[in-house]
This record gives C-alpha cells, sequence and structure tokens, in this order.
C-alpha cells in the first residue's frame, strides 16, 4: 500500500495512531482542514519577507509531515525553518517554497484517498 503514495506512508500513520482506524479518521480529516491553513499562513510569512515568521510556520508544519510518514517534506519545511532562522536572502527561500508547494497538493490528495480507503 505505501507504494501507492509519493509522500505519506499509511504504515507510519497506523503505527503512530495505535492502528485505531477511528482516531485514524480523526486525525486525517483534522489534517485535512488544518495543513491548507498552516500552509497558508507559510505563504503569507514568505511574501511578507518575514524571517522570523517563515521560521516559525515551517517548524509548526513539520510534526504533522512526521505523523503522517511524510519525510519528504518535513526535510523541506527543515530546509525552510533554517533558511530563515539563518536570514537566507529571501529569494532564495521563496525558491524554496516554489519546489515544496506542488507536493502539499499530492500530500493532500493522497491524505484523501487514504481516508476513503479505511
Amino acid at each position: 500500500m505505501t507504494e501507492d503514495f509519493q509522500f505519506i506512508n499509511p504504515t507510519s500513520i497506523q503505527e503512530n495512531l495505535m492502528f485505531n482506524n477511528d482516531l485514524i479518521r480523526q486525525f486525517l480529516a483534522l489534517y485535512q482542514t488544518q495543513i491548507p491553513i498552516d500552509f497558508e499562513a507559510l505563504k503569507k510569512a514568505i511574501i511578507s519577507k518575514d524571517h522570523t515568521e517563515i521560521t516559525n510556520k515551517a517548524h509548526h508544519i513539520k510534526p504533522t509531515m512526521e505523523y503522517i510518514g511524510a519525510t519528504v517534506l518535513r526535510q523541506n519545511l527543515q530546509s525552510l525553518e533554517s533558511a530563515g532562522k539563518q536570514q537566507i536572502d529571501i529569494s532564495c527561500i521563496e525558491q524554496m517554497f516554489e519546489q515544496i508547494e506542488p507536493m502539499f497538493a499530492v500530500l493532500l490528495k493522497e491524505i484523501d484517498e487514504y481516508l476513503q480507503s479505511l
């Protein structure tokens, strides 16, 4: 089943949520709502060129990525967080974000597909 997904890892999700399908459904439904909100806040921080907020918003999203097994996205967010902390030129941060942004659309689609499979 894990080979069907580019970002999420159903095995990690099941392990993190104690193989409880009701709990999995609850958390994934929450993530479907919260991830776009958090991602939009990160996007606004980048548009505002606010390094502190970029750092904070990227840091805030990271744990969710780990809970659902989206290690690649967590690593990308870690890089974005570090770039914000180090006050890297905003154009570099924008390029990093442009690479991450399409991944979130795929991630949300995968969450939806996995939820439907439960």
